[in-house]
């Protein structure tokens, strides 16, 4: 589905259209007083066919707004995004805001349907992570949201052409720094998992992972690399079933996929296979999984602080009572380390190491 303007028809253009007064219109999109089942048909068909929105320019241009802020995210069973979620919340209540959280699956069409049922609400704001990929997305609606004069704070994804204020986590630094980690210590034989390059995070973290290959020299096959969405459980269990049965499994798994420690380990375990000892594994968001094991992955700044950075930001431009600043883009700079239990053993190196070992041991 292609990127889809803010459409111009008015009130009076669907009045024309149905053959009924402005008035009439106005009760059937509200829902008040009383309509004829026919009218009222009549007048949705208009709606339809003229693609007529009301909420995106009259919420924009009203002076009543309510104290609701709209939230759109594509995994609401995302740790990442209820952390996010979490903590807007309690920002907003301090303002006395109210959060509407809805769940777009992903869906460029459906986060459509949202944003128009949350902008009939008359929200004060829109809080989202955007839709992109080849299902197209609503870039160019978002910007003419904002500049109908209510706020839109994406964070996470930035689509192309967005001219909205964003949040972001620099995904190259941090996974570039992660991929080099394992490099170092000598590992060859190793396996990446990660979101498709069809979003912005995705493209990022691939790009970081074979930067960080190509500076070292190693080859990664695509039989070990597995890009698919974080609802593709199946997809994704079934390749970490595949390559820790092989007659020479990875020794080391990079995870840029948030909350996947725990399936990677259950899965490791269950082939007989020790963590650290006999697989590495480091990754984005460490769930705290990996400290029974012995060691964890420090990911810095981690979710709470990207959450409140967006969250602070949001209410900032919703407080605010005249016109909209200029949209800032905010690109939080992480780091990801790993940190080893004193003594612990790692698979033997497939090539000697090179450089620092950038590994703690504490």
């Amino acid at each position: 589905m292609g990127t889809k303007a803010l459409s111009t028809a008015t009130i009076r253009d669907v009045a024309q259209k149905a053959g009924v007064s402005q008035s009439t219109v106005s009760r059937v999109l509200n829902k008040t007083g009383y309509v004829s089942a026919a009218t009222r048909a009549r007048v949705l068909r208009a709606v339809e066919s003229l693609d007529y929105s009301p909420s995106a320019i009259a919420v924009g241009l009203s002076k009543s707004r309510s104290r609701i802020i709209g939230v759109i995210v594509p995994q609401i069973f995302s740790p990442f995004f209820s952390e996010l979620f979490y903590t807007a919340d309690k920002i907003a209540e301090q303002y006395d805001y109210r959060l509407l959280l809805c769940n777009s699956d992903a869906s460029a069409e459906r986060e459509r349907r949202l944003i128009d049922d949350l902008l009939s609400y008359k929200i004060a704001a829109l809080f989202i992570t955007p839709v992109e990929g080849p299902e197209g997305g609503n870039t160019a609606y978002l910007n003419s949201i904002r500049r109908s004069g209510i706020p839109v704070v994406c964070v996470d994804r930035e689509p192309e052409g967005i001219a909205c204020d964003g949040v972001y986590i620099d995904n190259f630094g941090a996974c570039y720094e992660a991929t080099r980690e394992v490099l170092e210590h000598g590992w060859r034989n190793i396996a990446y998992m990660a979101d498709p390059p069809i979003y912005a995070p995705g493209r990022q973290r691939l790009q970081a992972f074979e930067a960080a290959c190509r500076e070292f020299g190693a080859a990664v096959p695509p039989e070990n690399r597995m890009l698919a969405p974080i609802e593709a459980v199946q997809t994704r269990e079934a390749f970490l079933r595949e390559i820790v049965h092989r007659a020479h499994p990875p020794k080391a798994i990079i995870n840029f996929s948030k909350g996947w420690d725990a399936a990677m380990l259950r899965t490791i375990t269950s082939a007989g296979l020790r963590v650290p000892e006999d697989i590495f594994l480091t990754g984005l968001d460490d769930d705290g999984a990996l400290q029974a094991y012995g060691y964890y992955t420090n990911y810095t700044p981690g979710t709470p602080t990207v959450a409140t950075a967006a969250a602070n930001l949001l209410m900032e431009r919703t407080l605010c009572t005249g016109p909209l600043p200029a949209p800032v883009r905010n690109a939080i700079r992480t780091h990801l380390k790993t940190f080893l239990k004193p003594g612990a053993a790692l698979p033997a190196p497939d090539v000697p190491p090179a450089g620092p070992n950038t590994t703690k041991q504490g």
